[in-house]
């Protein structure tokens, strides 16, 4: 995404001049009907994923992507994840749900994948490779654990030309997150040396984040940006150092795709062979 590079700036006198504020604040009040995230699983569907098919969940944290796929298309999923609370918050869920015998979770990382060579049709990725720090060996692994000609969805959120280099700094920082892996070009390079051909590239932007912020499922980050700030102290007493560091960079990270300084991009994914 470019910035705006109008030819001139306004002038005082064309900023409250006869045009009418009010009819234009309306016209970008009404709603342009931007999808719901959950569109990433209409693309698990347009793969043909069905009751045949294992589908592993990299990063698939507390397994609730994995199982939102096995109740949609039967399939059985293994969601790994390196974080043991985000295992163990998952064992319950999986426990109490209807399909959670079509999910296994397994505590492991992308370097290192615990499953055999060629046992999977699909490889989900949503919105983890900003913290894979070995992109080549990870998408490797993953090229590895699918059988030939399969597929991998790679869901991810990148910096734009927007971004300036201090903010981006601060942000990366904060989210845990691998500067090289918040380049477009940096992550395309490692899907082709990796063995990987790009098959479909959807440029969702900040529609998703629309969406939700429309349908009230998602908080104002603006809002809670302000909170924070204005009262720093009180929050880290209560809630700890970490955990507002985390909350803030959220926040920043949701109203940056907003705003267009991050983007976010689905990648459909054919391994070669």
């Amino acid at each position: 995404m470019t910035a705006y590079n109008w030819s001139r700036p306004v002038t005082v006198e064309e900023m409250y001049g006869d045009w009418d504020w009010e009819a234009a604040v309306e016209l970008v009040g009404a709603s342009l009907n931007p999808r719901q995230s959950t569109a990433i699983f209409d693309t698990v569907e347009s793969l043909g994923i069905g009751s045949d098919d294992v589908v592993l969940d990299i990063g698939g944290r507390d397994g609730s992507h994995g199982l939102v796929m096995a109740e949609r298309f039967g399939c059985r999923v293994i969601s790994v994840d390196p974080s043991p609370a985000n295992i163990e918050q998952g064992l319950r869920a999986v426990a109490d749900h209807e399909y959670g015998h079509m999910v296994e979770l397994v505590l492991g990382g992308i370097e290192d994948i615990p499953i055999g060579d060629g046992e999977c049709a699909l490889v989900f990725s949503r919105d983890m490779m900003s913290h894979v720090a070995d992109i080549d060996t990870g998408l490797a692994e993953c090229h590895r654990v699918l059988e030939p000609g399969g597929a991998m969805i790679v869901h991810q959120v990148f910096a734009t030309d927007l971004m300036e280099p201090r903010e981006a700094e601060y942000l990366w920082a904060e989210a845990a997150s691998v500067a090289e892996r918040m380049s477009v070009a940096n992550f395309e390079s490692a899907t082709a040396r990796a063995g990987f051909a790009i098959e479909g590239l959807d440029l969702v932007g900040s529609e998703w984040y629309e969406a939700n912020q429309e349908s009230g499922t998602s908080p104002n980050y603006a809002l809670q940006i302000s909170r924070l700030r204005r009262n720093k102290d009180e929050y880290i007493e209560q809630i700890g150092e970490v955990a507002f560091r985390g909350v803030y960079a959220n926040a920043l990270w949701a109203v940056y795709i907003l705003i267009g300084k991050l983007e976010t991009r689905l990648y459909v994914l054919r391994s070669h062979g």
